[in-house]
């Protein structure tokens, strides 16, 4: 192997510059999936919540995990599965789909105009 005696103090820098870089992307790694986790905790759905859709009333959810009760303004009541079975964002069956996301929610029934709901 054949050794360069001035490579030293460059060899020095680059490894302390790699060094550097690398403990900064690792701190960016963390503050992006620390964002992420705080996301998560502000979207999670509470057990039962009420939506106001404007003129058209408004619905209560009662968030069953793997699925909700909807209970819309007329007293109509609806038990819908999550769409798909992990989802928890989503739920529906049939004609009737939910969306739940922050505080909103989009309230869909086959023949007429979707609702879009707050909490």
């Amino acid at each position: 192997m054949i050794t360069n005696p001035r490579a030293g103090p460059g060899a020095h820098r680059v490894v302390l510059l790699c060094g550097f870089a690398f403990l900064l992307a690792a701190c960016v790694a963390d503050g992006q999936q620390s964002g992420g986790a705080e996301e998560v905790v502000a979207t999670k759905q509470p057990r039962h919540a009420t939506y106001n859709c404007g003129e058209d009333g408004a619905i209560s959810v009662e968030n069953r995990s793997s699925s909700v009760r909807l209970v819309e303004a007329e007293g109509d009541s609806y038990e819908l599965p999550a769409s798909p079975p992990t989802q928890t964002s989503r739920y529906g069956e049939g004609g009737l789909a939910l969306v739940v996301e922050g505080r909103e929610a989009l309230w869909m029934k086959a023949g007429s105009e979707p609702l879009t709901c707050v909490r």
